[in-house]
């Protein structure tokens, strides 16, 4: 039945309002997290070039200081970048925030664009409200909609673009050309991927204008839709030339030039013909762009939808499946590319519903149910896929990162080997990195090319990444002796060593994820401890036996069901004899279990664990730092190993468990099991 009056149309756009109120608040989950949930390696690529360009300001050969000069590495031309820069440099608004903030801002911009080009479908102005609803609910909006990346800026350029081109097409006045072809040429420049993507689209609308406009009139749309096609596809293509040429003045940089990334950026025939890249396709489409149960209300609807709304629909959808088609790898491997084509399916689809909504032959209600369902299926579809990454907040940033920002010149350079040219410890250290990208370690005659073009003594710390470098004897301490740093490592996480000048002094608190190791020791720490007698206790648990027990709480045996344990409540500390002989110390500590359950009334902050030893003039050097942290940490909790290499002649070894960062003693029952000086 046809809706009459007006109160059909302040229902939907009350719908419309309470959508766009949800998704703003779906938008805005987890607004202080880190950018780490889900293709970090994007998010932080873009948050550096941001990050570098409000520090340094702006630069055509912007900043990406990940290879060394000329620290740019050119992709796409930052103009999400900058957008962010600027807003954290006025607002001071903190830039990873900026970047989600500009993202969903760029996404709600694209709706009166959305809702100025659907006028080609004649459909009323609420009606096209369902549309919109229909993009606030796609999922790949509700989660990449607030990431740090480029993808909604680029949209929301193609959908003013064909919005513009529309207007330039009915209007072709010197106005309307010269805003589509600005709109062009911004879009080509942020992500000539996603512009592409509405360049079929783009060709429909000047078809059905060309057919539509008498042959003796068509000529006046010529400039209309030649001269942003043409004008934008030359910017872009003289934009790839510069990137290459500044991504060859770099010997580090050339794998990431247009010609050699060809077959990433396109993929190969055969994987077009591959069953599986359809199959993906198919998932991919399902999960995180427009789920089953939608497409089949949006098919049924589009039985009773006017011819030129199925059209419409079908050009659309034409636009959507050439990404995949043209840019077959990067969709194949990328569920966030779907960002620049996802709002041409899911907007046919909503807009099958809206073109069917006043039909006749539909029963009273029918059309609120078939929206109901679209809705409901794409927010449940929503809720099984990305938001899960709300349920589990993204892990926090490296804590070696904040310790080399901490104690390191700001002007300083950081070598990194084995960390590709992932920009994870870049971002977070706040300095410029020389990374060897790949495998090419040894190809010393490259780096020192890169070197060459740094001040003198501008390496200020080395990191080495990855198990097979940390494992390849010698190959940290010659690197780090090359560039006149301490060849012992200053501090370790689970995947780098860390190499820093041997002046430096890492401080008595480390971030939790970062074990420090030479660095000297605070001279108070054991104030208040008393010597313990030694009679009765599980002394056989020690090789040698030590000299003295120091603690404030008393020492014990405990029995365990993995044999005997000497408790030794934090702060406490095991003295062990002098040794002219060089050796090693394995030993295994750690929190009873009690100590952090759960159920626990009290729970340990976290223990510390230190090594030191006496020097020549009786100083104490230390040589290890462990801070436990078993109520956040999972693999801190159980028994804890170390193994550390001594040095020659050492004098008295002394092992000591601390409280923690907020030298808080309450439940840190900690234990010895066995240590052995060999």
């Amino acid at each position: 039945m046809k809706q009459t009056g007006h109160r059909p149309d302040r229902a939907l756009w009350l719908l419309f309002f309470a959508v766009a109120a949800l998704a703003v608040f779906l938008l805005t989950l987890s607004w202080r997290a880190s950018i780490l949930d889900r293709y970090e390696f994007r998010q932080l690529q873009t948050a550096l070039t941001a990050y570098w360009l409000a520090h340094d300001g702006w630069s055509l050969a912007y900043p990406t200081p990940l290879f060394g000069p000329p620290w740019s590495i050119p992709m796409e031309f930052p103009s999400y970048q900058m957008l962010v820069a600027g807003w954290h440099q006025f607002t001071g608004m903190p830039l990873e925030q900026s970047g989600r903030l500009l993202s969903i801002a760029m996404l709600i911009f694209s709706l009166p664009a959305l809702h100025d080009l659907l006028a080609v479908t004649r459909l009323a102005h609420s009606r096209r409200l369902i549309v919109h609803l229909a993009v606030l609910t796609a999922p790949v909006y509700l989660f990449y909609g607030r990431a740090f990346m480029i993808e909604t800026t680029a949209v929301c350029g193609g959908v003013w673009f064909l919005a513009l081109l529309r207007r330039s097409l009915d209007s072709p006045n010197a106005f309307w050309i010269i805003a589509t072809t600005l709109a062009a040429v911004f879009t080509a420049l942020t992500k000539i991927t996603t512009w592409i993507v509405f360049a079929l689209p783009a060709a429909v609308l000047v078809l059905a204008a060309w057919r539509a406009t008498a042959p003796h009139q068509r000529l006046r749309l010529l400039p209309a839709a030649a001269l942003p096609a043409v004008v934008g596809l030359m910017v872009a293509w003289w934009w790839v030339r510069f990137g290459d040429h500044v991504k060859d003045s770099n010997p580090f940089t050339g794998f990431l030039t247009s010609r050699e990334l060809h077959t990433w950026n396109f993929g190969t025939w055969s994987l077009r013909w591959d069953w599986s890249f359809w199959l993906h396709l198919q998932e991919t489409v399902n999960d995180h762009n427009l789920s089953a149960g939608a497409l089949a209300v949006a098919l049924l609807s589009a039985t009773f939808a006017p011819l030129r709304a199925r059209l419409t629909a079908v050009a659309a959808c034409a636009g959507f499946i050439s990404g995949p088609l043209v840019f077959a790898n990067l969709y194949h491997l990328h569920d966030y590319y779907y960002t620049a084509n996802c709002l041409l399916l899911v907007g046919s689809a909503g807009l099958m519903i809206a073109a069917s909504w006043d039909d006749p032959r539909l029963p009273r209600g029918t059309n609120w149910l078939a929206l109901t369902l679209l809705l409901g299926f794409q927010l449940h579809a929503y809720y099984r896929g990305y938001y899960s990454h709300h349920r589990h907040p993204a892990p926090a940033p490296p804590g070696l990162a904040a310790l080399v920002r901490d104690h390191t010149p700001p002007d300083g350079v950081v070598l990194i080997y084995g960390a590709d040219w992932n920009p994870m410890l870049p971002y977070y250290m706040q300095r410029r990195a020389v990374m060897v990208p790949g495998e090419r370690e040894n190809d010393t005659a490259v780096l020192d090319q890169v070197l060459a073009r740094l001040p003198p003594h501008a390496i200020s710390a080395l990191i080495v990444h990855g198990p097979r470098l940390r494992a390849e004897r010698g190959f940290g301490p010659g690197r780090a002796r090359q560039f006149g740093l301490d060849p012992a490592p200053a501090a370790q996480s689970a995947d780098d060593d860390l190499y820093l000048s041997t002046e430096t002094d890492l401080g008595p608190h480390p971030p939790r994820d970062v074990t420090v190791l030479r660095q000297a020791a605070s001279a108070d720490w054991a104030d208040g401890l008393k010597d313990e007698a030694m009679s009765g206790l599980p002394l056989d648990l020690f090789s040698p036996t030590p000299t003295a027990l120091r603690g404030r709480y008393g020492f014990n045996l405990a029995p365990t069901p993995d044999g005997p344990v000497l408790n030794a409540h934090a702060p406490s500390e095991l003295i062990f004899p002098a040794s002219r002989n060089a050796g090693t110390l394995n030993a295994t500590y750690g929190l009873h279990p009690g100590a952090y359950a759960e159920s626990a009334a009290a729970k340990t902050n976290g223990i510390t664990l230190e090594i030191l030893v006496e020097t020549a003039n009786g100083a104490l050097q230390r040589l290890y730092f462990r801070a436990l942290d078993p109520v956040y940490q999972t693999a801190d909790r159980g028994p804890q190993t170390v193994s550390l290499a001594l040095p020659a002649h050492r004098g008295r070894l002394h092992l000591r468990l601390g409280n923690g960062p907020a030298d808080d003693p309450t439940s840190d029952w900690a234990y010895w099991r066995a240590v052995e000086l060999h």
